[in-house]
């Protein structure tokens, strides 16, 4: 099993945190043999000019052996320091668990290890074993120019690898030094997306879609893959584009990456994603990439306020082969918004910030009835929907600001299309 569904599942925790097994229960009439029991961590080496690593103790690390024939528990400790310098064990093959403190999350402040090793006890020997953790999540840095700050007045930076979770950066909560985040990526993701809205200190508004891939990168390195993995650190810079008339004109992205156990750094691919009208497809010769099977017609970017005809944010899709999911996130330069959205996770269970479900969703639907709004959510299989991005003026009117919402639509074939759209209250 993949070790971040392992982990971020919970049943790990369960087997890893519970109190020691009585081994006397798998020692009596057994043969024996001993082993030593270390655990160590592998750190990486970024080059990467500002992405700093940290001695990481492995002490207060939980430990767990199972038995590799059928997954049973054998002995747990809460602790690697608990470990005795030798344990007693039955003749057999075995593995050993150790991870860093609590649970991992999909997004977190600071990095996680996972560790996994296979030993085999044989009669009178003593077997010596070590746990080296790895990175089980990828870092994220962001860095802007000398010239951005002077350039922009406010911006947020979304980064996401097409979960419905994402890593989110704002300008009044995060500042111009952006803390490094840490993201927990899916099996076989080669692409990561990464949004920016900005409002320029002349008042234009600069929106970009862009896709970063390792492909050329993992080319260079060649032990490594073109998938996006824990020990992954990528750094991703935004510097503002300039006209001859010294207008801001758009955004520059460049980003490139470290590998685990490696101290080189090498440019990363970064692909500009806008298509007409917001929307994103796949690429056609990649598996699930069959977007003319989806029909996302969202509407075009637009200021609205209180007088603004709710209609103008119908967005029609169709999934010929039914729809499997319907995701919604938004993004806001407002902080009251962003609290907002906070708060209706909170309450409601509508986490637009990471990614809700509209498919068969009765907290989206007791939401907008809070708000006096009705609203009517697909099932699972159908094949037409309107999600009335409308129901979201009158909230909006009263925050000024650039509010993206971005649909991502998956039928039950595994096919995605994704698209945004901006709203601007002046």
């Amino acid at each position: 099993m993949n070790i971040s569904k392992i982990l971020l599942t919970g049943t790990f925790f369960g087997m890893c945190l519970a109190s020691c097994t009585n081994e006397n229960d798998y020692l009596d009439g057994a043969d024996r043999g001993t082993m030593s029991l270390g655990v160590d961590k592998l750190m990486p080496k970024p080059k990467n000019a500002g992405v700093k690593t940290r001695a990481v103790e492995t002490v207060d690390f939980p430990v767990a052996i199972y038995s590799l024939t059928d997954n049973k528990e054998f002995i747990s400790y809460d602790k690697a320091s608990m470990v005795p310098n030798r344990l007693v064990m039955p003749v057999g093959r075995y593995y050993a668990t150790a991870h860093t403190p609590g649970a991992m999350e999909k997004i977190m402040s600071e990095p996680y290890y996972f560790g996994r090793e296979e030993f085999e006890i044989m009669k009178a020997v003593n077997t010596e074993a070590t746990v080296t953790c790895r990175m089980a999540n990828g870092s994220f840095t962001v860095r802007f120019s000398d010239d951005f700050q002077q350039a922009f007045s406010d911006w947020t930076v979304s980064i996401d690898d097409g979960t419905v979770s994402a890593i989110v950066y704002t300008s009044e909560r995060d500042g111009i030094t952006p803390a490094t985040k840490y993201m927990v990526f899916e099996e076989n993701t080669a692409s990561l997306r990464v949004n920016f809205v900005g409002t320029t200190t002349k008042g234009s508004r600069i929106v970009t879609n862009n896709v970063l891939t390792k492909k050329n990168a993992s080319e260079e390195y060649e032990s490594d893959s073109e998938y996006f993995s824990g020990g992954d650190a990528i750094v991703i810079n935004f510097r503002p584009v300039e006209s001859t008339e010294g207008d801001i004109t758009g955004i520059n992205v460049t980003a490139n990456i470290s590998f685990e156990e490696t101290e080189e750094d090498f440019d990363m691919e970064v692909e500009d994603a806008n298509q007409g009208g917001g929307e994103t497809p796949n690429n056609p010769d990649e598996p699930g990439g069959d977007t003319n099977a989806i029909t996302l017609n969202l509407p075009g970017n637009m200021t609205v306020d209180f007088t603004t005809d709710p209609a103008a944010g119908d967005t029609y899709m169709a999934a010929e082969n039914g729809f499997k999911s319907i995701i919604v996130k938004m993004a806001s330069t407002n902080a009251d918004m962003v609290s907002s959205l906070e708060d209706l996770s909170a309450g409601y269970g509508t986490d637009f910030i990471n990614g809700t479900e509209v498919v068969g969703s009765q907290n989206l639907v007791d939401m907008f009835s809070a708000l006096g709004q009705t609203l009517n959510v697909p099932a699972e299989g159908d094949k037409e929907y309107t999600f009335p991005i409308g129901n979201f003026f009158t909230m909006l009117a009263i925050l000024p600001g650039d509010h993206t919402i971005e649909l991502s639509v998956t039928d039950l074939k595994g096919n995605v299309k994704k698209g945004q759209v901006v709203l601007t209250v002046e």
